[in-house]
């Protein structure tokens, strides 16, 4: 179940991305207080969207609790994390998906910790956004029922550190003014 060959998703919405990055920082377990790597995945544009309500929005690029991961990537995740992130169930979630385990005592690091404030993947200011480091993983990579977050804290770190440009933004159009209705 956690990882998909993209089969067994009918009725279901499914987000494909050009692209990931697998970004990696180091936090600190919140059971021994020890420095850990930390692993998160985030989708590059394009975006492609079945199945779904609402369109895509290109700045919603942080994947959280993936129950589902693309076995491609799965395969690339486990070459560059090892046990550190790996499937596992949550008992505040209450499912399976991937997540990350402190490589001293193996306690797992929620999602809500890990993307939060004070997390490794909400990075302040430059040091902390120099801290984070990404693997550019190319597919197209396809999530069935896929939980995606905004963060603008890196949606500023992918276009900063990443040369995203974004197109300017529109002019506003001026507004003619009403000429009062006679006998107003």
């Amino acid at each position: 179940m956690a990882e998909s060959e993209g089969n067994d998703d009918e009725g279901s919405a499914a987000l494909t991305c050009a692209g990931v990055y697998l970004l990696q920082a180091d936090g600190t377990c919140y059971s021994c207080k020890q420095s850990t790597p930390m692993f998160g995945v985030m989708g590059l544009p394009p975006f492609a969207l079945e199945g779904g309500e609402y369109p895509v929005d290109e700045d919603e690029c942080m994947f959280r609790e993936i129950v589902e991961m693309p076995a491609q990537l799965a395969e690339a995740i486990r070459a560059s994390a090892g046990p550190c992130f790996r499937p596992d169930f949550s008992r505040t979630a209450g499912a399976l998906y991937w997540m990350n385990h402190c490589k001293h005592c193996d306690a797992k690091q929620g999602d809500f910790f890990i993307h939060g404030p004070d997390g490794p993947f909400w990075p302040y200011d430059e040091a902390q956004m120099d801290a984070i480091q990404a693997t550019r993983l190319d597919g197209p990579f396809r999530f069935v029922d896929p939980s995606t977050a905004y963060s603008g804290a890196m949606v500023e770190w992918r276009d900063r550190k990443h040369g995203v440009q974004r197109p300017p933004p529109k002019a506003a159009v001026p507004r003619k003014k009403r000429k009062p209705k006679a006998g107003a």
